[in-house]
This record gives C-alpha cells, structure tokens and sequence, in this order.
C-alpha cells in the first residue's frame, strides 16, 4: 500500500427555519451558499474535491450552485433524513420499513431530477441511520454507491447501529448491513479511529475527523487512522470525513473552520510521516475502485464461531 485516498464530504441540510431549531443545518439559504463554497475554497487549498450529499429540498433550491460545483470537479449525492423531508415519520431513516423507505427514495429521486435532470446515483442519510434493508433497497433503486456507515456508533434511540461494521470501501450486503457483501452498491464507511471506544448518554462511538468538534487532538487521530488503515491494508485504502452545512466555513477565525484547516493538514501530514501519498478523490472514485474488485464468495464456520466467556465454559 503506496497511498491513501481523501475523501472529503458535506451534508447540505435544510434551513432550520423549515425544519427544526435544533436541527442541523444553516439558518438560510443564504448563508448556507456562502459557506458551501468557501468549504470547496479550502479543501481546494489542499487539492481536494468535496463530495456534497444534499438534502432534496436544497438540491431544488440551489440547483444552480451545485450544479456549478459538479462542474467544477465535485461530487453530488442525495440526502436524506426522513421526518425532515416527510413529517408523517418521526424517525430516522432506519425507522422506516422497506416498502416506505423505497417510497420515500423514489419521491426524493423525482425531486433530484427535477433539480439536476439526472438520477441521483449516490446516497448518505442523516445520521448515519440504518436497518437491514438499506443496501439491497438503495441497489434495487439504482445508485450505484454511498457513504452509509458509521463504524462503531451505536444510537439506538435513532436506528443507527453500526457496531462491527467494515472499516473499509466494501459492497453492500443484501441482507445484514454488518457484512461485507455482493450487491453492486459500494459503501464509504465514515473514517474512524478505533483505538478507544467511548460511552456517553447510553449511546457509544469512535471519534471521527469532522471538524465540528471542541478540544480534539486531531494530529493524534490522524496519525492513528493511518496507522490502523495502514495495518488494515484494504484493497481500497481511504480516509472518509464529513461535516454539515451548518459552520461558518468562510469565517477564517472561526473555530470549525479552523478545524477544518487543522484536519486537512494533519491528515496529510500523518500520510506523508507514514510515507504514503495522499491523493484527493471523491465517493464517485471509492465506488469504481470498489466495484471493479472481484466479490469475495461468502463463508460459514459450521462451528458457529463458538466464543467461551469463561474458563469453565471451555470442553473437556
């Protein structure tokens, strides 16, 4: 493994004014056009495309900037957070059954084409938020990839639980989103540095390199992901961050955004320490690498894996 690819990504929500004080998202329009681009002004400092997952309502509203984006060398994804975009529903994605969250990706999708003219073939939905039906829906629907996953986060109360889950680019599976699997869906897992576990509020997670947080070591998560990714040795070695549209990424003094600068550098600092190269790409590059690979047959252990939690429980 000579390189890691950088994938740098943003969730374009709706205004809050149209869904939620306490939601994520920008205040406005307005501000969320300004600070969409000044995030590509600084990943574009370190060569960087941004892979945008919008929020259909936004994709209609700001069609013209993202289209404008895309021409520029970004990437468009769909995204979605079901009660926002349907307040019938007061869950997260993955509190839908399959035949409603079939539904509401087919309504999202008209709404992309009424945006863009094309179908959308990249997916991320808020909050990471999943059941078992996921990849086989997204699949049968057509897109062709995403970034779906969240390595060891486990929020019950919003049907996110990914514990276990690949670290890596991999196909979904058709059936448990814990496996990798066969269909012609490539997922982009979050990045994450696995080398602590953390409770809080009954919920548990990894820490990943979004710029929002307060008080991080970035440089030490930088350079522990390399390290794991570099251990890990995948067929297609990435590094995977996100953020939303709601900072100030054109406020040169603000905290996320000087996150955001921090995070860039550190990751590729720790690339180039662990000599690696770091080489900019988007979700739609992950998906060609990870689906041009030959799927790898499932395996079952008839043993059932069997796993002894103490030393009595062992055979004679």
């Amino acid at each position: 493994m000579s390189k890691i690819q950088i994938v740098v990504t943003m969730d374009c929500e709706r205004p809050t004014s149209d869904t939620h004080a306490a939601a994520s998202g920008p205040p406005n329009l307005e501000k969320a056009e300004i600070w969409t681009r000044a995030y590509a002004d600084i990943a574009a400092e370190f060569s960087f495309p941004v892979t945008y997952f919008i929020h259909p309502e936004v994709a209609v509203a700001q069609a013209d900037l993202f289209r404008e984006l895309e021409s520029d060398g970004h990437c468009l994804g769909l995204h979605l957070h079901a009660w926002r975009f349907d307040a019938r529903f007061q869950c997260e994605f993955g509190g839908l059954t399959e035949a409603q969250s079939r539904t509401m990706l087919a309504e999202a999708s008209q709404m992309w084409r009424q945006a863009f003219g094309t179908d959308p073939l990249y997916f991320r939905q808020g909050t990471l938020s999943a059941n078992d039906s996921l990849f086989r829906v997204l699949a049968d629907l057509g897109f062709r990839g995403g970034s779906v996953s969240l390595p060891g986060r486990v929020f019950p109360d919003k049907h996110a639980v990914w514990a276990g889950a690949p670290l890596d680019p991999h196909r979904g599976h058709s059936i448990f989103r814990q496996l990798e699997g066969d269909l012609d869906f490539a997922n982009m897992p979050i990045s994450v540095d696995t080398s602590e576990l953390h409770h809080r509020d009954g919920r548990q997670f990894y820490w990943d390199l979004r710029p929002d947080f307060d008080g991080l070591d970035y440089a030490t998560m930088a350079r522990n992901i390399v390290a794991q990714i570099q251990e890990r040795s995948p067929a297609v070695p990435c590094i995977n961050m996100l953020t939303h549209n709601d900072h100030d990424f054109a406020d040169e003094q603000g905290r996320v955004c000087r996150n955001f600068r921090t995070v860039l550098i550190e990751i590729t600092a720790a690339c180039r320490e662990a000599t690696l190269t770091p080489v900019s790409a988007t979700l739609a590059d992950i998906c060609d690498q990870v689906l041009a690979q030959s799927i790898k047959p499932a395996t079952f252990d008839p043993s059932g894996g069997r796993v002894f939690l103490d030393v009595d429980d062992r055979p004679q």
